[in-house]
C-alpha cells in the first residue's frame, strides 16, 4: 500500500509539473530531483570509503543543468572548467594523494551520470510539443518497468545478469519491451499523434532496451557500494535515483532519435 500511495503521489506531481508548470518550474523540478539523486549517490559511495565532494558536486550539477538551458556554448564552458574546479577543491581539502584520483573521479562521474544525462529532459521539454514528448517517454518507462516486474514474477525463470541484479530475468526483460511497445501504441492513439506509429514503436523498442541498461547500471553501482536502495525518501520505492535510473539512459536516446529523424 505504501508503494501504491507514494507512487500515485509522485506520478501526479510529475504529471502536474510537466503538463501545467512553466519552463522555470520544470527546470526547478529537474534540479531538485537531480540534487536529491546526487546526494544519494554520494551517500552510496561513502559506504565504500570514497567521500567525494558532495557540496561541490551539487553546485557543479546545478551549473551543468543551467548549461542545458543557456545553450551549447555555456554547456561546453562549464564542462571544461569542472575538472579544474574539482582538482582545486582537492588541493584545498584533500589529505591523501593515494585517494585523490578516487575522490575526484567519483565526483566527476556522479555529476555527468546524473546531471549530464538528466539534463536531456530539459532539452526535450524545450522542443515544440516537448511536454507531450516527456509524458510519452515517462509512460514508456513506467509501463515497461511495471510489465517487467509482474512478468518477471509470473514467468521469470532465466536470470539475465545475476551478478549485478539477481532478481532480473530474461522473461521480465522481454515483458518490459512488450510493455513499452503497447504503451507507445496506446499513446499514439490517445494523445501523441505528432509521431507516426512506426516512429513511436521504434522509440519504444529502443527505450525499452536502453532503459533496462540504465537499471542494470545503477544496480551495478549499488552492488559495488553494498546497498540495497539508493535511499529511502520514497516509501516502498527506495530513493530518487532508483526511480530515475532507466529515465537517465532513455532520455538521451529519445532526444537523439528526435534530432536525427524527426527534427526539422
Amino acid at each position: 500500500m505504501k508503494r501504491v500511495i507514494s507512487g500515485a503521489i509522485g506520478i501526479s506531481l510529475m504529471l502536474g509539473v510537466v503538463l501545467y508548470g512553466s519552463p522555470l518550474l520544470f527546470f526547478c523540478f529537474v534540479v531538485v530531483v537531480v540534487l536529491v539523486a546526487s546526494h544519494e549517490y554520494f551517500s552510496m559511495i561513502s559506504n565504500i570509503g570514497v567521500k567525494g565532494f558532495p557540496i561541490e558536486g551539487g553546485v557543479l550539477s546545478f551549473l551543468l543543468l543551467l548549461g542545458f538551458i543557456l545553450g551549447i556554448k555555456w554547456l561546453l564552458i562549464f564542462s571544461i572548467i569542472f575538472p579544474v574546479v574539482l582538482f582545486a577543491t582537492w588541493c584545498f581539502r584533500g589529505k591523501s594523494v593515494k585517494v585523490a584520483l578516487d575522490t575526484v573521479a567519483y565526483t566527476f562521474f556522479g555529476i555527468f551520470y546524473i546531471a549530464g544525462l538528466g539534463g536531456y529532459f530539459l532539452l526535450i521539454h524545450s522542443l515544440e510539443g516537448g511536454s507531450k514528448m516527456i509524458i510519452f517517454l515517462l509512460l514508456l518507462i513506467w509501463t515497461g518497468d511495471a510489465a517487467a516486474y509482474y512478468g518477471g514474477r509470473k514467468f521469470g525463470k532465466h536470470k539475465i545478469l545475476p551478478v549485478v541484479s539477481p532478481n532480473k530475468t530474461v522473461e521480465g526483460a522481454i515483458a518490459n519491451i512488450l510493455g513499452t511497445l503497447i504503451a507507445s501504441g496506446l499513446s499514439h492513439v490517445w494523445f501523441f499523434e505528432e509521431f507516426l506509429l512506426s516512429h513511436c514503436l521504434i522509440v519504444a523498442f529502443m527505450c525499452g532496451i536502453i532503459g533496462q541498461f540504465g537499471d542494470f547500471f545503477e544496480s551495478l553501482i549499488k552492488r559495488n557500494c553494498q546497498v540495497k536502495d539508493s535511499g529511502s525518501l520514497i516509501p516502498g520505492h527506495g530513493g530518487f535515483l532508483d526511480r530515475i535510473d532507466s529515465l537517465l539512459f532513455a532520455g538521451p536516446v529519445f532526444y537523439c532519435y528526435y534530432q536525427l529523424f524527426l527534427g526539422t
